[in-house]
């Protein structure tokens, strides 16, 4: 048998190669980029989503009028920046710094700062808009008194 010599063998390099750490960097960098705006709030998103909230307690109002076949209402307390169904227990509040404004009927204004939008068992409704306004931004949601139809806007400043 032949003798061989013994080659020593060159060690495999531990740890991560310079563009491997690179690309990992630059994908954190995308997705850091990516995702840091959607998950900071901001006051335009928060007014989006109240408005969102406020547009979707009308249409159940409407919906409760047109399935129990009596007049129901949308109230809404400016002084304390709540809403909801007249009657309910859950009321909504707005987030801290919305502003509520409510244009509706004079006969369906309630005290200081409260007033209400009626919808009937046909889905029309006494018509009526809420305006919620923070940091500049407004919010329209507007509610027709024919049809009952609730469209929400954002003001132009």
């Amino acid at each position: 048998m032949g003798a061989y010599a013994a080659r020593p063998r060159r060690r495999e390099a531990a740890g991560f190669t310079l563009i491997e750490l690179l690309v990992v960097i630059s994908l954190l960098a995308i997705l850091s980029a990516i995702l840091v705006p959607i998950l900071i709030p901001s006051p335009a998103r928060t007014l989006q989503a109240a408005a969102s909230e406020v547009a979707t307690t009308l249409r159940e109002t409407r919906r409760l009028a047109q399935s129990r076949q009596t007049h129901r209402r949308f109230m809404v307390d400016t002084e304390t920046e709540r809403y909801g169904i007249e009657g309910a227990s859950d009321w909504r509040q707005l987030p801290d710094g919305t502003q509520a404004t409510l244009t509706t009927a004079q006969s369906l204004l309630v005290g200081q700062g409260r007033g209400g939008i009626d919808f009937f068992p046909d889905g029309s409704s006494t018509g009526g808009r809420v305006t919620l306004s923070m940091s500049g931004r407004s919010v329209r949601v507007d509610i027709e008194w024919l049809t009952g139809r609730i469209r929400v806007s954002e003001v132009e400043p």
